[in-house]
């Protein structure tokens, strides 16, 4: 544990309200503000980030909000030591519980601990690579704000793809990488599973053949029977985000995913329940042979910062060399200071990437 801090310290939440810098579209919603909870234990912060329509711990912000004030009181009361102080093992077994019900209130939980139980360390790693988001809006902005990505020195970008005119992303798309050859700008593309069944096989051809690295989450969740046909007839690589949201990193899930034909997971550690759980993800796919990056979901940079000292941690042990999903801490008018700075398409640490031992 750490030295010097008081045990009768109570954990406490705050309500905080971000700005988008301008509307953030998928083919989901539009996005203008960002509510997220900051949990506070004295001078130590760590965000609870749910994302409604997304998470699926989030039935009502009622609901949400009860589950997290009962959380905090178990933390207290345990934290004071009622009877006795708990273990390292039995805040596991705590945690273990929120992960499954609540993920994103586990995950700032599980912050929380790992600042006050670990001793930080500060580790010699590269930077970041990162991929240029390029949000969905008319064709002609996100034209632009792709060419300006590439400029700043991204050498991968991310298109949000699936609610404006095919025809009119799809040469979009086509006029960078003409620009552009694969060899020197990776292209992946995001449908958040707005393709159509019917025509999502024939869509992916044309990105294929754009030389397109991979499609994130083609289908919605509810259509996960149809992957395995659609991967075997396509030759365009399939990620998965959104449905693993709903399932657990046990062998059921495991026995699914050899099942589907996909390529690549795309993991959330904010709204999937923290690290130990994104972590049990990383290694089903490292048993199936399939790639996997880490991204964030609109965390202010205190979540974001988080996410990059343990991303950056496991991608260097574990040899991948993917191009990871972080945002870059520009989104919102009114963030808070940031631990992480963007340069040449990395993401770079102000000072050194903090580590938890074990985390």
């Amino acid at each position: 544990m750490n030295q010097g801090l008081d045990l009768n310290i109570t954990l406490e939440s705050q309500k905080a309200v971000l700005q988008f810098r301008r509307p953030a579209q998928t083919s989901r919603n539009t996005l203008i503000h960002r509510h997220i909870w900051l949990l506070c234990w004295g001078n130590l912060r760590s965000e609870c980030a749910p994302l409604p329509g997304l998470s699926p711990d989030w039935h009502s912000e009622k609901d949400w909000e009860q589950a997290l004030a009962l959380a905090l009181r178990e933390f207290n009361t345990q934290m004071k030591g009622d009877p006795t102080p708990w273990s390292h093992e039995s805040w596991e077994t705590w945690l273990d519980e929120w992960r499954s019900k609540y993920p994103s209130i586990a995950f700032g939980l599980e912050n929380i601990l790992h600042q006050i139980y670990k001793v930080p360390n500060t580790g010699s790693f590269n930077p970041l690579r990162i991929n240029g988001l390029v949000w969905m809006n008319d064709v002609e902005t996100m034209r632009k704000e792709a060419l300006d990505k590439i400029a700043q020195g991204f050498d991968c970008l991310k298109f949000k793809i699936g609610a404006l005119d095919w025809t009119a992303e799809l040469d979009m798309i086509a006029e960078i990488r003409s620009l552009y050859p694969a060899s020197v700008l990776e292209i992946r593309v995001d449908a958040n599973g707005a393709l159509d069944p019917e025509r999502a096989h024939a869509q992916m051809c044309e990105l294929h053949g754009l030389q397109v690295h991979s499609i994130e989450q083609p289908l919605a969740p509810r259509l996960d029977p149809l992957l395995p046909d659609l991967a075997q007839a396509s030759s365009l690589p399939i990620a998965l985000d959104e449905s693993i949201l709903l399932r657990q990193p046990d062998e059921a899930s495991s026995l699914w995913l050899a099942k589907t034909g996909v390529k690549y997971l795309v993991l959330k550690p904010g709204l999937l329940g923290g690290f130990k759980v994104t972590e049990a993800w990383i290694q089903i796919a490292e048993s199936l042979g399939l790639g996997w990056w880490i991204t964030s979901a609109l965390e202010s940079n205190i979540g974001l910062g988080a996410i990059a000292s343990w991303t950056i941690h496991q991608v260097q042990r574990r040899g991948n060399h993917l191009a990871q999903g972080l945002g870059t801490g520009t989104l919102y008018t009114d963030n808070f200071p940031a631990s992480t700075f963007i340069r040449n398409g990395r993401l770079h640490p102000v000072g050194d990437w903090r580590l938890d031992e074990g985390a």
